[in-house]
């Protein structure tokens, strides 16, 4: 069986190919020229050239390929322009898509996000409407349609998984939150009561390869895949200080002001083109709930997670502190 991966650069798709070549799995990486391969060079990657917002560079990228996982994604992150987003992460799936369709794969898979469902919701499950915030939750929640839409109308065997809170080594995204905690410049906005389900990256890579068999039947499938339980953000940042060996953070800021202190912050660093030390998107996160419900996942994969939050976050720091980040 042979694997096309888009995304096997980033956080996540390494992880997953280092997985999947680890169980025998010939493996196929579309990368883009400026892209740094050394590490896929050095464990016997077969590269494919191309980039996923130019469909004349993907022709050929599926051909002889059973199954695509499609992680390549623009994310989230200060000052990216929306238009941004809708290139990579609606074009660039609806051009994966076409050359899916064209090469005949038998199963396609698609990174996602609980995001696509929106905040404030605890144990969300994946039949809820879709009501995104943000540009990367629209532009998401629009490359999840594609994806069925594809579906319906070649009958393309489709899976969606959406991953929640994703954190382990390779991580850079979140290097500079844990930094931090870790120097005691960390501030918990609101009550700290509100949940959030970490997953650490292991047990993400588990539940995407449980989803590989090639799909029979007409339906799309979409799972959520998630960590063991979920947590109050308090007991997150508190788990991540005393792995880290340092106190607890006892700051607290409220919701109201610190939305009202992030709109002068922003503006104030846009006219420096800086990002800002605070952003909508992070109080949000620290103040509004957000966890899976993974019950579907489990009965229909087989899915059960195994690191504890205390054990992932322990191998996190080890690898933060490895690569001199913290």
């Amino acid at each position: 069986m042979k694997i096309l991966i888009t995304g096997a650069t980033g956080f996540i798709g390494a992880h997953l190919f280092k997985a999947l070549t680890a169980e025998g799995y010939r493996c196929r990486c579309l990368v883009r020229r400026v892209s740094d391969v050394r590490e896929l060079e050095a464990l016997g990657a077969e590269l494919f050239f191309g980039d996923i917002v130019e469909r004349g560079s993907l022709t050929g990228a599926a051909e002889g390929v059973d199954i695509v996982y499609h992680l390549a994604a623009q994310v989230g992150g200060w000052g990216i322009p929306e238009e941004v987003f809708y290139k990579v992460n609606v074009t660039g799936t609806v051009n994966l898509l076409e050359e899916a369709v064209r090469a005949r794969v038998k199963h396609f898979i698609h990174c996602s996000t609980p995001g696509v469902l929106g905040l404030g919701k605890r144990k969300a499950v994946e039949s809820l409407d879709y009501n995104p915030r943000g540009a990367y939750e629209r532009t998401k929640c629009e490359a999840e349609r594609m994806v069925l839409r594809y579906h319906e109308m070649y009958s393309l065997p489709a899976t969606v998984i959406r991953p929640d809170l994703v954190y382990g080594p390779g991580d850079l995204r979140r290097a500079e939150f844990f930094r931090r905690i870790a120097e005691k410049r960390f501030i918990i906005v609101g009550n700290g009561k509100s949940v959030l389900h970490p997953t650490y990256v292991d047990d993400l890579v588990r539940g995407f390869i449980l989803a590989l068999p090639p799909r029979r039947g007409t339906n799309m499938s979409i799972y959520n895949i998630a960590g063991p339980s979920q947590v109050t953000v308090e007991e997150f940042i508190h788990t991540i200080a005393e792995c880290l060996g340092v106190e607890v953070p006892k700051l607290r800021m409220p919701r109201a002001i610190a939305k009202l202190g992030e709109r002068a912050v922003e503006m104030l660093y846009k006219a420096l083109e800086r990002k800002p030390p605070v952003t909508s998107s992070m109080i949000d996160f620290l103040t509004l709930d957000h966890s899976s419900d993974i019950s579907k996942a489990g009965r229909e994969l087989g899915y059960i997670p195994r690191i504890s939050l205390r054990d992932g976050m322990k191998q996190t720091i080890e690898w933060y502190k490895a690569q001199n980040l913290l």
